[in-house]
């Protein structure tokens, strides 16, 4: 008897070590803590501290009632795939494995104002300037014309609580603070990007000007649709239009805070 006890917490023992280092808790861990006889109350704790990645489908669901889970584990189950991702602000896209990756953003090694391609029209100078990125590919690859993407927004989140866990980001700037002072994906804008092999960059146009005018910000000519679903109410669902193989980047134009600058783009390739 007191080796089968001890064989038990052995188990106990290996299963939390598991999950510590998952540190994401799915339909799988819930059967497997089931099995190891944890009860109701040890789940749904564990639910409630750990991120999670549920499948909520109705064979998801099912798996887990002919294993034993009870209604109260059900529901939470399926309250907390809404989430199905770490709650860290940002933007996320499905990777290969069909899980969501965030989207690290990249920032500008320079801009260009065209000087040397300057047009001389009706006596009046026109030029463009022009935001660069290092590389001629992203680093997230997308293998799909018609991708889906998370935004996670946060607006209660301070500047403290982003220093603390380490989402500085080395520019006199925090990492996410688009996403403490967005709170919709229509204050960003979709663009492609232009791609130049011999320079190894990839640029998009960020403004004009001339004698009598001028303007900041992607030319809405330039910018692709996307639709929008809400999620929930800090989170969305941003599908754009049918993609051609190419760069993209998801640049944000709402209001800039006192103290920070614009210099960072979310970029994707699809393949």
């Amino acid at each position: 008897m007191k080796l089968k006890n001890l064989f038990f917490t052995l188990l106990l023992c290996a299963f939390v070590s598991t999950v510590t280092a998952q540190e994401v808790i799915t339909n799988e861990s819930i059967i497997q803590m089931m099995e190891l006889g944890f009860d109701d109350s040890m789940i749904i704790d564990k639910i409630y501290t750990s991120d999670v990645k549920f499948d909520a489908s109705i064979a998801g669901l099912g798996a887990l009632k002919k294993a034993g889970a009870s209604s109260e584990v059900l529901s939470l189950v399926m309250e907390k795939s809404k989430q199905n991702t770490k709650s860290k602000t940002g933007i996320y896209f499905v990777n290969e494995d069909g899980d969501n990756e965030l989207i690290q953003p990249a920032v500008f090694s320079g801009t260009n104002n065209n000087q040397v391609a300057q047009k001389l029209v009706s006596g009046l100078i026109n030029s463009k300037q022009k935001a660069r990125l290092p590389r001629t590919k992203s680093n997230n690859v997308i293998k799909t014309d018609r991708p889906e993407f998370t935004f996670i927004f946060n607006p209660a989140t301070t500047e403290v609580d982003n220093l603390q866990t380490g989402q500085g980001n080395g520019n006199g700037g925090l990492l996410n603070w688009w996403f403490r002072v967005a709170s919709n994906p229509n204050e960003f804008v979709l663009v492609k990007l232009k791609v130049k092999e011999r320079q190894n960059l990839r640029e998009v146009i960020t403004g004009k000007s001339s004698w009598i005018s001028s303007s900041e910000g992607v030319d809405p000519k330039l910018a692709i649709g996307f639709d929008i679903e809400e999620i929930e109410g800090n989170k969305f669902k941003v599908t754009p239009t049918s993609l051609e193989p190419g760069e993209y980047a998801f640049l944000y134009q709402g209001q800039v805070p006192q103290g920070r600058q614009n210099q960072s783009v979310f970029d994707f390739s699809v393949q």
